[in-house]
Order: structure tokens, then C-alpha cells, then sequence
């Protein structure tokens, strides 16, 4: 039987790291069932990199509090302690006049006011101290962003980074919910696979036991039974793999969906409702709408982020405009202190002339500008050609399903004849293992046509948004 297709889809699926199966415990797993809807809606609220994109829209939140604080009054404190090992000092000289000894009318020279025996009562005063040796200052300040070009748009821009970070997580979600479904999927066409094998194989023994007693009474030859024997046991195979693949993916499923390994999961939707569910007319017919799509919704927000950065440096032209109030008190205030105890303060800040470097940074954003609006245009028209490209191979796709599921019919009243005719002697072993083998390529052809359907719907849903 081939399986090569099935094996490969499978195989690419399971490109994801899945964690190793948690050991087994005494009590018995708990069972849930979950239709792919339900498994989408359990994926929303588990799965982790869904959580994550919870946690960037928290996370931009807080942002736009944080940059909004700025234009907030702020109140610092400051306490500080100082010691003079030397304490700075004023001297002011000066005379005491007691009595003198010169007559009246004589002039008084420097040398009369050094000579003590001329002004009996002259003496310098005390110096004054201008501190004290331990000080502790408290500072209290007040102060307040009155304008700021910068601060403006910086609010702007946070906001739109917080509309960036919804689209992330909405982007996500359909992420998830389309690997979800195709692995949902895979679980189920790997399992109607093995039950389709299974009951193939079943057959087959039945066919080589009864083989085996023809061949013990003579009426066939021992190559016609090691013929039979040998598709059993390549059968065998195909089942045993098939097992594997079932467990991975179910291991992958529930790792997408983030539950807990050691639960059961069984799965309640069938594939046949599902290709039942598909309107080829509706899909096809549709028109791509942009403006719904959410990869073209990030790319016309970071649009308005370069817009808003662009906008920012041209701000950096304008001044910025600040209060500032001031308080100071001093546990041990000196006799002379002349620091006040109250400031109040308006700075502004004109910038002049920078070299250049405003106008350089100005010219960079004006760039990533049109580098944005480049890039939001050349996605556009890839999202025209993906959209294009997803509806022929949807188109493909469902045409390739219908021949598949009838080439089961054809294959399985082919096989049937041919088992009828062996039996009678009427044909070879090697055309009744032709037979099966060609029935089982039909039935892997048609679970891949099946597959591939519905992961082709998936992706023309995610473009259109329609999850």
C-alpha cells in the first residue's frame, strides 16, 4: 500500500517540538470530548502563545499609563545629610573708640589706629559662622510638564502600540484556530485510515486462513499463499505505522490546544460533516476584503506608528515647557542661611541649533515612512495573488475529492470481483494483491484529497477572516 502522501503531510505537521507524554499515573485519565469548534474555543483559552499575546496587550496597557504619568504631576522627596569638617566663616572688622590721645583736629593715620596707646579700645569683633558642621536637608519638589511636542505624541503612539498588540492577538487566534483544525483533521484521517486498513487486514487473514487450508488439500500452489501472507504482513506494517502517526498527532493536538497529556481526548465531529459543511460556490465567489484581512490591518497600523514616529522628531523643533516648586527645610539651619525655603520656577527649553541632527532624524523617519507605506502596498497585492491562488486550489482540490470518492466505489467492486474469481481459480494471488493494493491507494488518495480540502478552506478562511 502506498502511503507515501499521507506520511509526508503527516511528517510536516509534525515539525512542532511536542513535549514527551507525561508519565502514567495509578488513577484512570479523565476523557474529553470536544468537537473542532469546542477544540478552537479550548485553544483561545489555553493555548500559551495565546496567552502571550493576553500578556502584550496588558503589557501596552500599562504603557500608555506610563507614558500618560508623564504629563502627570510629579513629587519627589529627597533627604540628605552633610558634614563640614571645616565650617566656612565672615569676619567684620571693627573699632570701639574709649578715648584718644591726639589733639583735637590732628589727622589720624594708619599707624595711629594700629598703636593701642592711641585708641585704647580698638579690637576685630567675632568672625560669624556660615553653616553648621551636621546638617540633615529635606527637599521636597513639585513639578509639572505644562507643554511638550515629544510628550503628545508620544501618547499617540502609545496608543496605537496598543492597537497593534489587539491585532497581534487577533492574528494569533486565527493562527491557532487554522493549525487546530488541520491537525483536528489529520486525527481524524489518520484514524479512518487505520480503521479502513484494519479492516482490510482483517479480511485478509480471513482470506489467507481459508488460503492456507486450499493450499493443505492441494488445491493451490504454497507461492499463492506467501503471496497473500506477504501483503498481510506489509499491511501489518501500515497499521502499526499508522498507530504511531494517530499518537503524534494527537499529542500535537493537544499540545496546540494546551491540554494536559495525561487527559484523553476524543475527538466527536467526523470528516464527512465537515467536507458536507464546505460551499464551493460561496468560497469561490467571494471577493478578498482588506480591509478584513488581519495581516493588512497590522501593516495599515504600523503604517500610522511611522507616521506618528515622523511626526515626533518634527516635534523636537518645538519648546518644551515646565513648573518646578521647590521646598527645603533644615533640621539645624545655620544663624546666617541665605538658601530660601520655598522656589517656584518656569524653564523653557528652545532648542536652536543642533548641527543637523533634528533634520537627520527627521529625513530617517520620513524613509521608514515610505518604506511602510511600500510594504503595506506590496503585501496588499500578494494578499490579491494568495487569495487568487487559494480559491483555484480550493477549486482543485474539491474537484480532486469528488474523483477520489468515486474511484473508492470503482476500486472496491474491482477488488471484490477478483477475490470472487480467486476463490473460484479463476485468477492469481498477485492480481487480488494488485486488486487490494489498488483499493488501498484509493482510499489513501481519497483521505488526502479529503485533507487537503479541508486545509485548503482553512487557509481561504483565514485570508477572508471568516474563522
Amino acid at each position: 500500500m502506498k502511503l507515501s502522501i499521507l506520511t509526508a503531510l503527516i511528517a510536516g505537521m509534525l515539525m512542532v517540538n511536542v513535549p514527551k507524554h507525561a508519565s502514567a499515573q495509578e488513577t484512570k485519565p479523565t476523557s474529553v470530548f470536544l468537537s473542532l469548534q469546542q477544540a478552537q474555543e479550548y485553544a483561545i483559552t489555553n493555548n500559551m502563545q495565546i496567552r502571550n499575546s493576553i500578556l502584550d496587550i496588558d503589557i501596552a496597557k500599562k504603557k500608555i499609563k506610563e507614558i500618560t504619568s508623564i504629563g502627570l504631576p510629579q513629587i519627589n522627596a529627597q533627604a540628605n545629610y552633610t558634614h563640614l569638617f571645616k565650617v566656612p566663616e565672615l569676619s567684620i572688622g571693627g573699632i570701639t573708640y574709649l578715648g584718644t590721645t591726639l589733639p583735637a583736629g590732628t589727622p589720624v593715620t594708619s599707624d595711629d589706629i594700629l598703636n593701642q596707646s592711641v585708641f585704647l579700645g580698638y579690637k576685630p569683633m567675632d568672625p560669624i559662622q556660615l553653616g553648621v558642621p551636621d546638617n540633615l536637608t529635606l527637599d521636597i519638589t513639585v513639578s509639572q510638564l505644562i507643554f511638550s511636542g515629544e510628550y503628545i505624541v508620544g501618547l499617540q503612539a502609545s496608543r496605537v502600540f496598543y492597537q497593534i498588540s489587539e491585532q497581534g492577538k487577533q492574528l494569533t487566534e486565527l493562527n491557532v484556530k487554522e493549525s487546530v483544525s488541520n491537525t483536528y483533521n489529520l486525527v481524524l484521517v489518520l484514524k479512518q485510515t487505520h480503521d479502513i486498513l484494519n479492516k482490510s487486514y482483517n479480511n485478509l487473514m480471513t482470506t489467507l486462513a481459508e488460503m492456507r487450508a486450499m493450499n493443505e488439500q492441494g488445491f493451490i500452489e504454497n507461492t499463492d499463499v506467501d503471496q497473500i501472507e506477504l501483503t498481510s504482513l506489509n499491511l501489518e506494517n501500515g497499521l502499526n505505522s499508522l498507530q504511531r502517526q494517530m499518537e503524534a498527532s494527537n499529542l500535537l493536538l493537544k499540545f496546540q490546544i494546551g491540554m494536559s497529556y495525561d487527559q484523553e481526548l476524543i475527538l466527536t465531529d467526523s470528516l464527512e460533516a465537515t467536507t458536507a459543511g464546505i460551499s464551493l460556490e460561496s468560497l469561490t465567489n467571494e471577493k478578498l476584503n482588506l480591509s478584513k484581512n488581519i495581516t493588512y490591518q497590522i501593516l495599515t497600523t504600523q503604517e500610522s506608528l511611522a507616521e506618528l514616529s515622523l511626526k515626533r522628531e518634527k516635534s523636537t523643533y518645538l519648546p518644551s515647557l515646565a513648573a518646578v516648586y521647590r521646598h527645603q527645610e533644615k533640621v539645624n539651619a545655620p544663624a546666617f542661611d541665605f538658601n530660601p525655603k520655598d522656589v517656584f520656577a518656569i524653564s523653557m527649553n528652545i532648542p536652536i541649533f543642533s548641527s543637523g541632527t533634528r533634520s537627520t532624524k527627521v529625513s530617517q523617519r520620513k524613509f521608514e515612512l515610505e518604506k511602510a507605506v511600500n510594504t503595506k502596498n506590496n503585501v496588499a497585492n500578494g494578499l490579491e495573488l494568495e487569495f487568487i491562488n487559494s480559491q483555484n486550489e480550493l477549486k482543485s482540490a474539491y474537484e480532486k475529492y469528488l474523483n477520489d470518492k468515486k474511484n473508492i466505489d470503482l476500486t472496491q467492486r474491482v477488488y471484490d470481483k477478483t477475490l470472487v474469481k480467486f476463490k473460484e481459480g479463476m485468477s492469481s494471488s498477485l492480481d487480488l494483491t494488485n486488486a487490494q493494493n489498488q483499493y488501498l491507494t484509493a482510499q489513501s488518495n481519497y483521505f488526502n484529497a479529503v485533507y487537503t480540502l479541508i486545509t485548503a478552506k482553512n487557509k481561504l478562511d483565514k485570508l477572508t477572516n471568516n474563522q
